[in-house]
């Protein structure tokens, strides 16, 4: 189950979580539970022979549509198109506005790479202060560039949905006022201008677009009408193409947008993209977060996207992009990798702080988290996913500012939208936006008793209609045979690659007696962190001993001689020229 009250590297007796589900297409029942002694070698839970069997196990477990080529259409493109050709045409001065996360700041450096392979210089980029500004577009930022920097035209990119005060001020005075978003549309706050998103998008397929991926999109479009940037090149493409599709694709991973057959399609490309692009800060990236040319979606998500992040966490995002222009990256790139290890330190201080808050909500019976607290603002949201998995409620985390302003993020569970949350009760913020999965807001702390019980209120009447969705599961594909667990499995998951949100990484339950325990102790403390779980295989080559490695888990309840299931994911490991299969570890259970 989750682990309520429990130190994070603490497991309780017997698992992790409440049920192992096996995802659709794995069996023809829908679960079994971690605890109940039932055996996964039930008669009808998918049970694969052969790699192609498993090929097929793990993709119709999936809704998944595969696309060749990202055909977007014309919707909404052709006047968004020909009001940004004109401009380009006929000198005008663009402002880029777009916001501070990975989505937001590679849409700028998207524009900006693409104006500069045109020669374009009449520009000026603009990224809100996420502290003294906050999250989407505001009317001091647009007065900004319009009376200082004699902006003639805005073009808002990953945000400005709900930019309708803003849109109105520029249409009075002539400037003319582009949104281009991929966030939920709330009518009431639509801006009255040229709108670009994804979700009015007649496919589903389109709609899951990021903010970077619709930049891209748009971009393709209007480079149609510059010969220079799509004819007379090697393979009749300039080499811009592939830095702007590579920062299309690690947006698509950071922002965790669905990957669904056009987003795959995108994140896949852009990855491949992204590892052999040649540009000075792409290069340098690579090197400082140690990501081969061989790197995957694990290393855009973790190493490349945190280091980026965390700069518009903790100081102003205007950085990053500077970082993405200059001639010499290094300072910039080398400042990225400190505030990312300024942010974890910051991070594990709110978990801790907020995970004691969480125990008292949970022993109230709440089924949402809604804490507050000093707690940085550019770091609640990934304290909140931490909080939301430990003790599996939707979670609102938010700082207590001086000024009696609330700011902060919300993540969630499977099954719950927290944007449609906040606009039960959207009276109550004085602003807020996201989407199914995340989203950010900010209101005052007069009303936080009075929102805290409102979303009280919605998530309870949810609960009622639909309890399990408060119960922990941890999806899995299919059992694994031992004569598969091999790096034949490996080699079958790079081919499915990229995995992510709505295209999982596919699990596996393995059975097998337990060999050995070992523990890694951490650096700073000296105390057990981390588990490594040895186990003995029988295959068609003989008895073979792998290694489960559990991160940030003690795990004190499996003893040599037990036989266990676990529920782990495969990928491969080089050290020193030699190549092996790596099993993570995500739950166990005694048999």
């Amino acid at each position: 189950m989750a682990r309520i009250g429990i130190a994070p590297y603490i497991s309780e007796m017997g698992s992790r979580f409440q049920h192992w589900e096996p995802r659709s297409g794995a069996s023809g029942h829908s679960g079994y539970s971690a605890h109940s002694g039932h055996s996964p070698h039930a008669p009808n839970l998918a049970r694969p022979e052969t790699i192609e069997g498993l090929r097929q196990i793990i993709l119709s477990n999936r809704a998944f549509e595969a696309v060749d080529r990202l055909e977007y259409g014309d919707h909404g493109l052709v006047p968004v198109m020909e009001s940004l050709l004109a401009a380009i045409k006929g000198g005008k001065r663009i402002a880029l506005y777009s916001d501070y996360d990975v989505d937001g700041t590679m849409s700028c450096v998207s524009w900006i790479w693409f104006l500069q392979a045109l020669g374009y210089s009449n520009y000026v980029s603009y990224i809100p202060c996420r502290f003294s500004e906050g999250y989407g577009v505001n009317l001091g930022a647009v007065k900004h560039l319009v009376d200082n920097e004699k902006a003639d035209l805005i073009i808002t990119m990953d945000t400005g949905i709900t930019a309708n005060e803003e849109a109105s001020w520029c249409r009075e005075r002539g400037v003319t006022f582009i949104c281009t978003d991929h966030h939920v549309i709330q009518p009431t706050k639509m801006p009255d201008c040229l709108i670009l998103n994804p979700k009015q998008h007649p496919d589903p397929a389109y709609q899951e677009l990021c903010g970077c991926g619709i930049t891209f999109v748009l971009l393709r479009k209007l480079a149609a009408h510059f010969p220079e940037l799509t004819q007379g090149q090697p393979n009749g493409a300039h080499p811009v193409w592939t830095d702007l599709l590579a920062l299309a694709g690690m947006a698509t991973i950071c922002d965790v947008v669905p990957l669904n057959g056009v987003n795959h399609t995108l994140a896949r490309s852009g990855v491949r993209a992204l590892m052999r692009s040649q540009r000075p800060v792409l290069k340098r990236l690579r090197e400082a977060a140690a990501v081969s040319e061989d790197g995957d979606e694990k290393d855009v998500g973790f190493r490349l996207g945190p280091r980026i992040n965390a700069v518009g966490r903790l100081e102003h995002a205007e950085l990053v992009v500077k970082a993405f222009l200059d001639d010499d990256p290094e300072p910039l790139v080398l400042h990225m990798g400190t505030c990312n290890e300024r942010r974890k330190i910051i991070q594990a201080g709110i978990v801790n702080e907020a995970r004691e808050l969480a125990k008292e909500a949970v022993l109230r019976g709440e089924p949402i988290l809604f804490l507050g607290g000093d707690w940085h603002p550019g770091v609640v949201g990934i304290a909140a996913s931490k909080l939301a998995e430990e003790f599996w409620r939707p979670t609102w985390l938010f700082q207590r500012g001086a000024d009696g302003t609330c700011k902060g993020s919300a993540r969630t569970i499977p099954g719950f939208n927290v944007t449609a949350a906040m606009a039960s009760c959207g009276e109550l913020f004085k602003k807020f936006g996201g989407h199914a999965a995340a989203g950010g807001y900010t209101f005052d702390v007069s009303n936080e008793a009075h929102l805290r019980s409102a979303l009280i209120d919605h998530a309870a009447e949810l609960q009622a209609r639909t309890p399990a969705m408060w119960e922990s599961r941890l999806g899995f594909d299919c059992e694994i045979p031992a004569g598969l667990l091999s790096l034949e499995v490996t080699g079958l998951l790079d081919e499915l690659k990229p995995f992510g949100h709505g295209f999982e990484e596919p699990r596996f339950v393995v059975e097998a007696p337990v060999a050995e325990v070992r523990y890694f102790y951490d650096k700073v403390t000296g105390n057990p962190k981390h588990t490594a779980v040895f186990v003995t295989t029988e295959t068609p080559r003989g008895k073979s001993r792998e290694k489960i490695l559990f991160f940030n888990d003690v795990i004190q309840t499996l003893k040599p001689g037990m036989t266990s299931r676990f529920v782990v994911s495969c990928s491969r490991n080089t050290w020193r020229g030699t190549t092996s299969l790596s099993l993570m570890g995500h739950d166990y259970s005694g048999v």
